[in-house]
């Protein structure tokens, strides 16, 4: 900058460092010539244009008069990095928004899910005020609030079941499904109690009918007749879900074996050891082991209406059995005398 002349004010300094180089020659350059142009050019006109030429903002207060050499203060345009700048948060507030409303998206399509453990029972309130009472060892997902996007309804209200749950659904114009590993059930109102577990040699689904109506189908793989369906239209109609084989034929059985467990009971119906003890281990949350060889042993009907103890059940069993039991570190076994 020439000695003679002034620097530029601080408050026409722009914060950018280019900006700033240019200002101070457009500065320099105007103090060279003020002298020489002012006798024959109106120098505010003049400053007017370039301010223009250079996207300068023109400053509110009034012109003086005449040739002068302090220039009133010019405040200047926000230029191309300033737009940039701004453009810049536009986008990066648009992204924000869009990253938002997809995580929300993607968070309302995960399922809700309710686990009880071995022993634990709970009741779970569905979205459209149907219930299921879930039995212990058991998980229940479902949509959230069988939705398939915010206000947007499924056209199925859907659960999917791992164990035992007793269901009570209310009537409504959308289907209520329930996926097992290997069956479906369809209802549109109506009681009614689910059990599935996925044994060793093929998964099982059994459905046990108090009221309404529901429908059962086999949706296990290449083995299944995709058309076999099996209705339940009176209480104590029950129909079972071997692997991939059709529904077996309904049979009647007496509801107390199904609402046992609601009461704090136990019951199950013509089952093998092994199978009683897996359910006896998923209502008390207690390990058992069978020290036999289940060939050994005889299927067993067990009825106890309500608030059981689970050694008395043990009891019971060995002496149906001529077994005894004694306890471990872990829970119980049951050998023979």
């Amino acid at each position: 900058m020439d000695h003679d002349t002034p620097p530029l004010p601080s408050d026409l300094r722009p914060p950018d460092a280019d900006a700033a180089r240019t200002y101070e020659r457009i500065w320099t350059a105007l103090h060279r010539t003020d002298d020489a142009r002012a006798s024959s050019y109106d120098v505010d006109a003049e400053w007017t244009q370039l301010a223009d030429r250079l996207n300068l903002e023109e400053d509110d207060s009034p012109t003086p008069e005449g040739p002068t050499t302090d220039r009133p203060p010019r405040q200047p345009k926000r230029g191309a990095a300033s737009r940039v700048r701004r453009h810049t948060s536009t986008l990066t507030a648009a992204v924000l928004v869009v990253c938002a409303l997809a995580i929300g998206a993607w968070w309302w399509q995960q399922p809700v899910s309710v686990t009880t453990a071995a022993g634990q029972q709970t009741t779970v309130t569905l979205p459209d005020g149907s219930t299921a009472e879930l039995n212990g060892a058991t998980t229940l997902a479902y949509g959230r609030g069988f939705q398939s996007l915010p206000f947007v309804p499924a056209s199925q209200r859907r659960v999917r079941l791992d164990g035992e749950a007793f269901f009570a659904v209310e009537s409504r114009d959308r289907p209520f499904r329930v996926v097992t590993p290997n069956a479906r059930v369809e209802v549109l109102g109506t009681e009614f109690d689910v059990r599935t577990h996925a044994a060793a040699d093929a998964p099982a689904t059994t459905v046990t009918l108090k009221s309404g109506h529901v429908r059962l189908r086999s949706t296990s793989g290449a083995g299944t007749a995709p058309t076999t369906v099996v209705t339940l239209s009176e209480a104590g109609h029950t129909s079972r879900v071997v692997g991939t084989q059709a529904p077996t034929s309904p049979q009647t059985i007496d509801l107390k074996y199904v609402q046992a467990w609601r009461d704090g009971g136990f019951a199950i119906q013509n089952a093998a050891l092994p199978t009683v003890l897996r359910e006896l281990e998923r209502r008390f949350g207690t390990p058992l082991a069978l020290n036999v060889p289940a060939s050994s042993t005889d299927p067993m009907t067990l009825h106890y209406a309500a608030d059981v103890r689970l050694k008395d059940v043990l009891r019971d069993i060995c002496v149906i059995q001529g077994l005894s039991f004694r306890e471990t570190s872990r829970g119980y076994e049951l050998v023979r005398d």
